[in-house]
């Protein structure tokens, strides 16, 4: 025989259990306060002292090695600042050399009656060491060193 049906809920299934009623948790019991650690004996002194010397010959270490690489750079940047200079300088006083130079040149030339002031090429040809010969090749001046030579042109 079946129950009858409740109104306004869903009938139960055969066979199983009614649902049960939800339950809310247990209360958390209160945080417990912090105990105090075991007391430890005092470290020694000297051990201490130790490792706080340790600790600053690794600091004195790298300070050394950065004060190194930090005054290498440094004479490195002065002299390429002192070489700079130095080009800066000496490229004025070569301008001033050259010219006083080429003033000298033509005071000799002027003297002697000769001019160097370029070689013009002729329609001489000339015969290589080799036989070959050069139809539009330039004359080789009188007094050069070299071993081609000029055959006159008929």
């Amino acid at each position: 025989m079946s129950n009858p049906p409740r109104t306004g809920g869903v009938p139960p299934r055969p066979g199983t259990a009614p649902p049960r009623p939800q339950q809310t948790p247990p209360p958390t019991p209160p945080p417990r306060p912090p105990q105090a650690a075991p007391p430890q004996p005092p470290a020694d002194l000297a051990t201490r002292l130790d490792g706080q010397r340790g600790w600053l010959n690794q600091l004195e270490q790298s300070l050394k090695k950065r004060s190194i690489i930090a005054l290498v750079l440094t004479c490195l940047a002065v002299g390429v600042g002192a070489a700079a200079m130095y080009i800066a300088v000496t490229k004025n006083s070569d301008g001033d050399r050259i010219t006083a130079l080429e003033t000298r040149i033509e005071a000799l030339e002027l003297a002697t009656g000769a001019t160097t002031g370029g070689i013009e090429p002729t329609a001489q040809t000339i015969t290589l060491e080799a036989g070959i010969t050069d139809p539009g090749a330039s004359v080789v001046p009188e007094g050069t060193t070299g071993s081609s030579t000029t055959i006159p042109a008929e």
